[in-house]
């Protein structure tokens, strides 16, 4: 599949607008496609002239020799074009509009019926039979009925049998992907639009459950719109605006200047606030009790060299099961905590204390609690951004960086020497019992090959798996139920020899159903490596394997069943052994058709 981008922000790779498309185009790319980035602002691209000589004097060829005439060959090519655009006047950006108009030349003038409308034909049909269009916008606005003029654009602009608008990823509130503070929080969204461009590549859509993460806002419109406004405030400054100031119901009265230290108990009191409060050092790392206890401890984690010159009050005005006011003054380098208020902070924090404590205390995150709404900010939105920095600890001397731990198996590639892709381990981890089966029957062949090889294979399998990731059950069971099958022969029962069979069918079984009340179907243990990481916690993956888990466990079952039946009529032991054999046909071919068919579906 190729697929041609068509970035159309004229801040090009720094927009918000290819925050979205590039994780979308690497997912696409992980499932094998084949993407090309066009960045419009980098182009020249004249606006279009209507003068149609395009279509009269040069066909298919325009009038002006500018950039434009090297993108046709590449869209008439393309199997998928991206148009990815911010929402400009609820529609395209300029660039993009000059883009659209520009393909004219790739459309023959006549008008005919084709399908429910009259149209004009294409050109050329040296490309694919049906193209396939993908949107791709963000806006500024924190709600989703403003993509609708664009929507409806694209719809009439895809409305002909030759092409299709297949997918829509419309993100309200983009501009805070645009800031750093917000992009850890944010990462969901961006591998959302990953999974996006995977799922488009194989199953030819957005799956349901991706397609609602991708339309989930990145704020409540009201906390969203408060940030944008708190932003635009500390841009615009002290000039007037007309009605500004009014509109929010603020002074225009000049701010009083900011005093510097030290000053008297009694002159803290006329300002409404106590004494720099100093809070005893508590055991080390360990967090606040309360959430008084945590603001007023803030300045012994207070960075100077973060701060430089600024000069601020920060108020905290909190509510919930600890009502208090508190203030941090910044001056001269210095911070100090305070109980009361201050008539002009420089911004103002309102939270419940739970909501702050947590906070505190690193068990939640507190640009992600921000963005949810859970406490809201009034003043300085710069500060806002900056309070990670400020209070991330006095500089000094610094260690080296201890290395990172390797994080968990879930989000990381295969580790060790044997690199095998998808279900090729599932193959490794039945090694054992292929030799189990192929030796248990044949004359002269006695127990310690039939048991003991499959033993020793199952716990070097065990220990390579252990060294370098985290054993399976099907990995662990084995090496057991041979242990456990030798030690029982090694002792005089000929129960694991006579019933070897039937006990080993019943052993699978009960490892591929059992996975089933664990938290990852058996079969997503070992496909998860044929896809990339951020699917491997999808339900609709999960679901996938645990539907397939479960057939496996019920012909294991049957299987069990079957070889039973061969003991108990020996002279028709051939039927039976054949019978069961046959069952995986039908097995491994639902596998295969399912494992494409169910997550497609949706």
């Amino acid at each position: 599949m190729k697929i041609l981008a068509i970035n159309g922000s004229p801040r090009g790779r720094r927009s918000n607008t290819d925050r979205i498309l590039q994780p979308f185009l690497e997912g696409a790319r992980e499932a094998g496609a084949e993407t090309e980035t066009v960045y419009l602002k980098d182009l020249k691209i004249n606006h279009c002239l209507g003068c149609f000589t395009c279509w009269t004097k040069t066909p298919g060829v325009c009038v002006h020799k500018d950039d434009i005439a090297a993108l046709f060959p590449k869209v008439r090519q393309a199997d998928v074009v991206v148009y990815a655009t911010p929402l400009y006047v609820f529609t395209v950006s300029g660039l993009m509009k000059d883009f659209m108009d520009r393909l004219l030349p790739l459309a023959d003038p006549h008008i005919v019926q084709r399908g429910a409308h009259y149209t004009h034909p294409p050109r050329y049909t040296d490309g694919p039979s049906v193209r396939r269009v993908v949107l791709i916008s963000n806006c500024g606005f924190p709600e989703r009925h403003h993509f609708s003029g664009l929507v409806e654009t694209f719809r009439r602009y895809t409305d002909d049998p030759d092409t299709e608008l297949a997918a829509t990823i419309l993100c309200v509130g983009g501009e805070l992907l645009a800031h750093p503070v917000l992009a850890e929080s944010l990462r969901w969204y961006t591998n959302a639009a990953r999974r996006a461009g995977w799922e488009f590549v194989t199953y030819g859509h957005i799956l349901p459950e991706t397609q609602a993460v991708l339309d989930t806002p990145l704020a409540e419109p009201e906390v969203y719109a408060g940030m944008a406004n708190l932003w635009w405030d500390s841009q615009i400054g002290p000039h007037p605006t007309p009605g500004g100031e009014a509109a929010r119901g603020r002074s225009e009265e000049p701010r009083r200047p900011l005093r510097s230290e030290p000053r008297s108990e009694a002159e803290w009191r006329e300002e409404n606030l106590s004494p720099p409060i100093v809070l005893p050092v508590g055991e080390p790392g360990a967090g606040p009790r309360t959430c008084r206890e945590a603001i007023l401890g803030m300045p012994t984690v207070f960075n100077p060299a973060a701060a430089g010159d600024l000069q601020a009050d920060i108020q905290f005005v909190v509510t919930g099961e600890e009502p208090g006011h508190y203030v941090l003054r910044i001056r001269e380098g210095r911070c100090t905590a305070h109980e009361g208020t201050v008539p002009r902070p420089t911004m103002t924090v309102h939270t419940p204390s739970e909501v702050w404590l947590k906070i505190a205390r690193n068990e939640l995150s507190g640009q992600a609690a921000y963005v949810k709404g859970m406490y809201r900010v009034e003043g300085d939105f710069g500060l806002l951004l900056r309070l990670g920095d400020l209070f991330s600890g006095p500089e000094g001397p610094k260690a080296p960086p201890a290395p990172a731990p390797a994080p968990p198996e879930e989000e990381t590639v295969q580790r060790g020497l044997i690199r095998l892709p998808g279900m090729a381990w599932l193959t490794v981890a039945f090694v054992p019992w292929m030799v189990h089966w192929a030796t248990v029957d044949i004359p002269g062949i006695g127990p310690w090959i039939s048991l003991g090889v499959p033993f020793l294979l199952g716990a070097l399998i065990w220990g390579y798996r252990r060294r370098f990731a985290r054993p399976t059950w099907m990995e662990t069971g084995t090496p057991l139920y041979f242990a456990l099958a030798g030690l029982a022969t090694l002792l005089g029962s000929r129960f694991f020899t006579d019933y070897g069979d039937v006990l080993g069918y019943l052993t699978l079984a009960g490892i591929w159903l059992g996975t089933l009340a664990a938290e990852r179907p058996f079969t997503a243990e070992y496909s998860k490596w044929s896809y990339p990481s951020a699917l491997w916690n999808l339900p609709v993956f999960l679901r996938t394997n645990a539907i397939i888990t479960t057939v496996w466990g019920w012909v294991y079952l049957l299987m069990a069943v079957l070889a039973l039946a061969g003991h108990a009529r020996p002279e028709q032991a051939l039927m039976w052994t054949l019978a069961r054999n046959l069952l995986l046909i039908p097995a491994f071919a639902f596998t295969a058709w399912f494992q494409k068919w169910y997550p497609a579906r949706g």
